[in-house]
């Protein structure tokens, strides 16, 4: 069994499949207080699906890191604690879990609790963009991220999120962090 396939076996525990959630086919609208790249035009498509693929369940894991512009000491360092104005980043992956690749055809969205309200958070995957060469060994094609920025009032807290999933075949999953307190994404002072 390769490496890749011992790996998705394993995040598959972590995974609560469900039945699609409404509007998971058509494409997230913009988040309120999501940070972005304001007027820039979308990513381009998904490539095709790949052979063999539906031939499993499709399974999504990931984490929280800081998102800061490119020079900022810790870009890219898993976080769960984040002051008003930062940016926090959703990085997730996605498999067949029949044969343990990258399942490239996941749209993906970041569901997260704040102000009473849920902002749905569209992730964009990175396998089909262009990629800084000084931050990557390879292009990041097993990767899909998301980014929001606190808003300069939020209230000190935990807050929820979850990270739904929807593939080209229909196939859905659900992605929530562990259940422990530290593990959750805080504002703090």
């Amino acid at each position: 069994m390769s490496g890749v396939a011992l790996l998705a076996l394993a995040l598959i525990t972590l995974i609560t499949l469900e039945s699609p959630v409404a509007g998971q086919g058509a494409p997230a609208a913009p988040a309120q207080g999501a940070g972005g790249r304001g007027a820039a035009p979308a990513p381009p498509p998904p490539p095709e699906p790949q052979a063999g693929h539906p031939s499993g369940k499709l399974v999504i894991a990931g984490d929280l890191v800081n998102f800061e512009r490119p020079g900022t000491p810790l870009r890219c360092i898993g976080q769960t604690r984040y002051k008003r104005g930062a940016r926090v980043g959703f990085r997730m992956t996605a498999f067949d879990g029949g044969t343990g690749e990258i399942e490239n055809t996941a749209v993906m969205t970041v569901h997260l609790s704040y102000a009473g309200k849920t902002l749905d958070i569209p992730m964009r995957w990175r396998g089909n963009v262009g990629f800084p060469k000084q931050e990557y060994l390879r292009a990041p094609v097993e990767m899909w991220t998301g980014v929001w920025t606190v808003p300069m009032d939020a209230p000190v807290g935990s807050l929820s999120y979850t990270v739904t999933a929807t593939d080209r075949f229909g196939r859905t999953a659900k992605w929530e962090p562990f259940p422990n307190m530290e593990s959750q994404l805080h504002i703090v002072e």
